[in-house]
């Protein structure tokens, strides 16, 4: 009976042994496949490496070309319209510059959507892409059009319109860089993206400013085409379209970067609490990106603010030509543009030693600093339009006597210099010192440049793995909404309660901003995520170790 009793417990142990040797042999060959899986991948990942960058590097220039296509007629865009339309106001150009950003802000999140359900990029771009080209040359030949239909300004924003449709095309280009790279190499590629973005945005005018020479009418004016300084930089435009619209065509592959799947059966216990856990963490990544978006909002407010107010506000405030503040403006951007490029490499280098939050909270109060600068103080006050006069001799006759007199008479400029007449505040708001626009400028420029990349690495990384088209289609419609509520917002103050209430409009949005920032500064903290992730696998990787161990050379392993 003993010795029965012990040959059934030897068999249950042996069939014990036999089941767990099974799991385990099938643990080993599961861990076995998975690191095949992923060591197949990185092959494919590395093999694609340079097919891939090329595709990005295509994405950078067609980044550019979005950007610049908003910037390079902004300074020159009020004195085109007083040409086309002299009865157009500044509260027009408001809605004339907002009309780009309210196209994009409509078809941003329509083809960020439309591209995650088609999995598709090529062809969405290749289309948006047409249609800056196209739009740009409308734009060139608002004045051959000669009112046709509609009055030529209602031409010039329908140009700006479709413009700003074609741009939505940056939502396509930063949904492929996530697809595109690995978690190691997306923080660089979003930063140069935004980088791209960030400097065409600035040194449009630069390139507006170049055709100076050109001057106004400029070396063409027939009636099937106008070239000069206002409808060159339009036609430069729609070159540099094509050229993007040629690579998109012929050497955009839309390679995407290989992922394998991994399974999670050691997470599967405790269900409860990481459902609890993450929870939390959804509603502190929902917080953290809302905030991004307000961010971002914000931070092309104060440059696309400072941007369409330029011109209007130089005519004003220093009696500047059309000409004049067109060429001056434009210099004074396109080095501002360069000095941007040079601020983005020290936001980089600063990037690996400062957290991302901190220096979005630098570059804010950068830019509270470079609009404090802008207000107008002291005592003197801008020249208005009817103190620019010309002198003329009136000959005064009687029948009896003749007497004659030198008197001098107010007769207005062809040129309309200095703060026009029906503006009120000429009379009692001071005038912002060519210093102070100066410098507000350059500091304005610095802390747009590092909140703009900063603000779209925290909002990439907070994304995560997932398919990006949509969200990224929302986050560059919050900068267009900034573009289009901006210029309409600032045209309405500036014309009615001049500069100084303007001022202190964007130092209230701006201070918002540090204080959205500060309140969500624990739920900003992309590195701790980052470090989460990475030791999750590295946990992963040694677990893969333990339980199939370095042998992986498998033949059929391989072909499993």
């Amino acid at each position: 009976m003993a010795k029965g009793k012990d040959t059934s417990l030897s068999i249950n142990a042996n069939e014990r042994s036999s089941l767990l040797n099974n799991r385990l042999d099938d643990s080993i060959h599961s861990s076995r496949r998975e690191s095949i899986r992923a060591r197949s991948s990185s092959s494919v990942n590395e093999a694609t490496k340079k097919q891939r960058f090329r595709d990005i590097r295509i994405c950078y220039f067609g980044m550019f070309v979005s950007s610049i296509v908003f910037s390079i007629t902004v300074s020159s865009l009020w004195p085109f319209l007083q040409i086309i339309d002299t009865t157009s106001e500044a509260t027009f150009l408001g809605w004339l510059v907002a009309a780009f950003s309210i196209g994009q802000l409509i078809a941003s999140p329509l083809i960020g959507y439309i591209t995650n359900q088609t999995n598709k990029n090529t062809m969405p771009l290749v289309i948006s892409t047409a249609l800056i080209a196209a739009s740009n040359i409308l734009y060139g030949y608002v004045q051959s059009i000669n009112n046709v239909g509609m009055s030529n300004k209602w031409w010039l924003m329908l140009s700006r319109f479709i413009m700003g449709i074609g741009a939505a095309n940056s939502t396509i280009m930063r949904s492929y860089a996530s697809s595109a790279t690995t978690i190691t190499e997306r923080t660089a590629v979003m930063a140069n993206l935004s980088a791209y973005q960030g400097v065409g945005f600035i040194i449009g005018p630069l390139i507006q400013a170049l055709f100076a020479f050109m001057g106004y009418p400029g070396p063409v004016h027939k009636s099937w085409l106008y070239l000069n300084i206002y409808t060159a930089p339009a036609f430069f435009s729609a070159l540099t379209a094509a050229v993007n619209l040629v690579l998109f065509l012929v050497a955009f592959g839309d390679t995407r970067v290989a992922t394998s799947t991994r399974k999670d059966s050691v997470k599967s216990t405790s269900n409860h609490i990481q459902s609890k856990i993450k929870s939390s963490k959804r509603h502190d990544q929902s917080m953290a990106i809302i905030c991004c978006l307000y961010m971002f909002f914000v931070a092309y407010l104060t440059f696309t603010n400072y941007e369409t107010i330029a011109s209007p506000l130089s005519i004003d405030m220093y009696a500047w030509s059309k000409e004049q503040s067109t060429r001056n403006n434009g210099y004074i951007l396109g080095v501002l543009g360069v000095m941007s490029v040079v601020v983005l490499i020290v936001t980089k280098l600063l990037a690996k030693c400062l957290q991302d939050r901190m220096l979005m909270l630098l570059g804010m109060i950068i830019s509270f600093l470079g609009y404090a600068v802008f207000l107008p103080w002291g005592s003197d006050y801008p020249s208005v339009q009817i103190a620019s006069f010309t002198p003329t001799t009136v000959t005064s006759s009687a029948p009896i006597t003749t007497m004659t007199s030198s008197l001098q008479t107010t007769t207005a400029d062809a040129g309309d210099k200095g703060c026009p007449l029906d503006y009120q505040w000429c009379y009692y708001i001071p005038r912002v010192q060519l210093w102070q626009y100066i410098l507000a400028s350059v500091i304005i420029t610095i802390g747009f440049s590092i909140s703009n990349v900063i603000c779209y690495s925290i909002f990439s990384k907070k994304l995560g793995d997932r398919p990006q088209g949509t969200m990224m289609g929302i986050f560059t419609s919050a900068g267009s909404f900034a573009r289009a509520f901006g210029p309409i917002a600032v045209g309405f103050l500036y014309k009615h309660w001049g500069p100084r209430a303007m001022m202190i409009f964007m130092l209230v949005f701006v201070l918002t901003s540090i204080i959205a920032l500060l309140f969500n500064y624990q739920r900003l903290d992309v590195e701790a995520e980052e470090k989460d992730d990475f030791d999750e696998d590295d946990d992963d990787d040694e677990e893969r170790n333990i339980n199939g161990g370095d042998q992986y050379n498998n033949n059929d392993d391989i072909t499993e």
